[in-house]
């Protein structure tokens, strides 16, 4: 009898990163970085000629992670806010003006704790970042968009969370697409499913602000490996009240975090704004032309970083048949005991992926999280040989782990839909929480409560295994129920009177089953009627018509609902879901006091009434003597 030869090669297969970061720089604590722009302004017309301001938006900016170290400009600068101001006497064509800045990045996380989604009592110096731009507009396809992925949401980082991940799986990077050249509205965006990294994060903010989260553009640069040099760069940040402003960069796929080539140069309400203005006094005298460039350069890069993730990457199946579809399980652990954190997870060798390599993954304080991968093994190998391919991965601070696969005709094969149906039951699994022996599921008997309602926890236990489980303890803090569970049998309890707070925590043990199950719940004292993404031509001529849209959102139900514009009668509103569009049409003779005031005014489901105000700026122009008068008289008294 012939023996059957066997050789064992071992194969190293590499998957290539595509994404538009070079992660070079990742496990670093910090750079510093050298920033010089130059720009030039030309003027026709020399005899007129009184007086040349420019304001330059686009300079370093002081913030947690971004010290600037120095800053000297040619000629003087003066500041207006955080914005670098020019100012020329004399005729001198070019105009010229030089800066010249040192940076230092740090490389940090934004861990944080638990905040109540929706956002309640918002500070109303952030109102102003919940409101819509030229560029970051909100429509009615967005709120209906962004209420659709938040939806059941009771835990703020996880409803950004859910918008990152969406606007990230959803919106193709394409350099190729329109926007490359001019900057176009989110709910273009939204419609064709593309774009670069302005439109992508504005986006994201819009979905954001349409669901009451504040967020704000920010412009700067980062490093970029499709032509392995610093490129200028949009992302975003997010208002976590009592945390401060968290970093989303969704082109790079940074959640929460940004690597420390990123350089913020300048924050805006809309992404649409302009980065250099121009005033100049004179007759006779026009802009001809202006430019602006700038240069980047990393002085030196900080020590390698103290990770303090761990994590672990392993094969479902270590040995499979050749062509098999082969699940891939990355477990990771938040270390931090009382803060919200996410980190992303790259799978940088391998078989091929039939997905994107790279994958987010969200994790609540001290909770130990999944992302599974399927992989392909090659179909077309030599038969009578046993192959072995490493698999290898790594997380946003460049922390590697490995493993091996091996593949060869005489093991088993695996195909797709078996590796599927496999991640789904695990995915389910860890979803809904239950072990082989014992599930439990509660709910809120209400989908929100006001603060002096009773709180009511229903909670269905269910032995799954073949034993008795005797002395089952189901507990909501120190209110515990003990009960025997037969094989097959499920038991409903009711916690009553149960303490108001979010999220509320009941474990399940017996033997040594350990079972932990969150409720969100939404407890407030009104039912928080917000005025969002309010729109309307800033400047306009007096007497003209001009529409005035915004979207009413509110906690809660509410009923008779009246909005007042300015001295206007009230307009009924009928409110029958906690999100509505509205379009008022105004006239411009109504608002020669400058602001645009609106008033709500609404009762809730047990007849508390209840009001809102919101005040906006408006600028009306081409006024008559008359309305001069009066407009002066607005402003006296």
């Amino acid at each position: 009898m012939i023996k059957r030869l066997i050789l064992i090669i071992f194969i190293l297969l590499i998957m290539p990163l595509t994404f538009a970061q070079q992660e070079n720089y990742n496990d670093r604590t910090g750079l510093i970085i050298n920033y010089d722009s130059h720009g030039e302004i030309i003027l026709e017309g020399q005899s007129g000629f009184n007086s040349l301001t420019t304001t330059l938006n686009l300079n370093p900016l002081e913030s947690p992670r971004q010290i600037v170290k120095s800053l000297s400009t040619d000629p003087e600068h003066y500041l207006d806010e955080e914005n670098l101001v020019f100012e020329w006497g004399t005729f001198q064509n070019p105009f010229s003006y030089n800066v010249n800045s040192q940076i230092e990045t740090k490389n940090n996380l934004y861990p944080v704790k638990h905040i109540q989604f929706p956002i309640q009592n918002l500070e109303s110096k952030y109102e102003k970042y919940l409101d819509a731009g030229e560029i970051i507009d909100i429509t009615p396809e967005i709120v209906n968009k962004a209420s659709e992925i938040v939806s059941g949401e009771t835990d703020l980082y996880s409803a950004v969370f859910k918008i990152s991940e969406w606007v990230n799986a959803n919106i193709e990077y394409n350099l190729s697409s329109t926007t490359a050249d001019a900057a176009l509205q989110s709910s273009w965006v939204l419609d064709s499913r593309e774009g670069v990294c302005d439109e992508i994060s504005s986006l994201f903010i819009s979905l954001s602000r349409s669901v009451g989260i504040p967020a704000r553009f920010i412009s700067g640069f980062a490093y970029s490996n499709l032509n392995y040099d610093f490129e200028n760069h949009g992302w975003a940040e997010v208002y976590f009240p009592g945390e401060g402003w968290v970093p989303y960069d969704i082109t790079f796929e940074q959640f929460g975090w940004l690597d420390p080539t990123h350089i913020a140069l300048d924050k805006s309400i809309d992404s649409g704004e302009a980065s250099v203005r121009y005033i100049w006094r004179a007759t006779n005298t026009e802009l001809e032309s202006s430019s602006f460039e700038d240069e980047k350069t990393i002085v030196s890069t900080g020590e390698k970083v103290d990770n303090p993730f761990n994590f672990e990457i392993e094969p479902l199946f270590y040995e499979v048949q050749q062509g098999s579809h082969v699940p891939v399980k990355v477990t990771m652990k938040n270390p931090f005991e009382n803060k919200y954190v996410s980190n992303t997870i790259t799978i940088t060798k391998g078989p091929t992926i039939i997905e994107n390599n790279r994958k987010q993954i969200l994790l609540k304080p001290g909770q130990e999280g999944t992302v599974y991968w399927i992989m392909r093994v090659p179909s077309n190998l030599s038969k009578n040989l046993i192959y072995t391919a490493e698999l290898e991965a790594k997380d946003l601070f460049e922390k590697r782990k490995s493993s091996q696969i091996k593949f060869g005709d005489s093991f088993d094969f695996i195909s797709e839909q078996e590796a599927n149906e496999l991640v789904e039951s695990l995915l389910e699994k860890e979803d809904r929480k239950y072990s082989e022996e014992l599930s439990i599921s509660c709910e809120s008997e209400k989908e929100y409560y006001y603060d002096f309602e009773e709180i009511n926890i229903l909670c269905d236990v269910k032995n799954l295994g073949n034993t008795l489980l005797k002395n089952t303890k189901i507990c909501l803090d120190t209110n515990c129920k003990n009960m025997d569970l037969k094989i097959g049998v499920k038991e409903t309890l009711t916690f009553s009177n149960v303490e108001k707070k979010d999220p509320i925590l009941i474990t399940a043990k017996v033997n040594e089953i350990d079972l932990l199950t969150e409720i969100g719940v939404k407890i407030f004292s009104e039912p928080d009627v917000k005025i969002l993404g309010l729109s309307y031509p800033k400047q306009i001529e007096y007497g003209k018509n001009f529409n005035i849209t915004f979207t009413i959102t509110s906690i809660a139900k509410v009923e008779n609902l009246n909005i007042k514009l300015n001295n206007k009668d009230p307009s009924n509103l009928k409110k029958d879901s906690l999100s509505e569009s509205v379009v008022m049409v105004a006239n411009s003779k109504d608002f020669l006091s400058g602001e645009i005031f609106l008033k709500l005014d609404y009762t809730d489901e047990y007849g508390n009434e209840f009001f809102q105000k919101r005040n906006s700026e408006i600028t009306i122009t081409a006024l008559p003597w008359y309305a001069k008068i009066i407009s002066i008289f607005y402003n006296l008294f």
